[in-house]
């Protein structure tokens, strides 16, 4: 037997409502928008940070309304964004412990899937995601040690933007006071 790997990426990554996938496809969704994914590249699973733009650090975080196991009834989205111990950089393969724990990210990329039911189609569709692109800065002077955010406090923190203002206001967050405030890379 040889080998089919579109059937396995089609088997194992087929359903894009199921939140590990979506949430690689937003990763996946946001790279596109900022230009940073090459044609080649392969996502390095449990990097410091999901995407590096200019010489920012990332964090996508993604959430739907509708969820795999039920996906007529609107949940209540909630984006992780806990403080790190430790952070696993890839391109160097050095681990850094961070004492007090730290988020290694510059900027945190939130993005809500708004479609009720979710499918693989509209999950495709850029027009059917909202985003929020907030400074780490401003997570940690608001959040402090918070580990979760939900949709109305990032409506406080940012303006929600579409797919095609994402590069926009990365760099609009990138201008924000104390964003040098993140571990450097090792």
């Amino acid at each position: 037997m040889t080998a089919d790997f579109a059937g396995f990426s089609r088997w194992a990554t087929g359903n894009l409502v199921d939140n590990r996938n979506r949430g690689i496809f937003a990763e996946w969704l946001v790279g596109q928008a900022l230009g940073v994914i090459e044609a080649g590249d392969v996502r390095t699973e449990w990097d410091t940070v999901d995407l590096r733009f200019d010489d920012l650090r990332l964090e996508v975080k993604a959430s739907g309304l509708s969820q795999a196991w039920n996906p007529l009834v609107p949940s209540t989205p909630r984006f992780g964004v806990s403080l790190q111990k430790r952070a696993w950089f890839a391109d160097t393969d050095d681990w850094v412990v961070y004492d007090p724990p730290q988020r290694s990210a510059d900027i945190y990329v939130f993005c809500l899937h708004g479609s009720v039911p979710a499918n693989n189609e509209n999950v495709a569709d850029p027009a059917s995601w909202s985003f929020w692109i907030v400074a780490t800065s401003v997570i940690n002077k608001e959040l402090g040690d918070q580990s979760s955010v939900g949709v109305s406090t990032l409506n406080q923190l940012a303006v929600p933007v579409s797919w095609s203002e994402i590069e926009t206001a990365v760099r609009e967050a990138a201008r924000t006071p104390g964003l040098a405030g993140a571990q450097a890379e090792p």
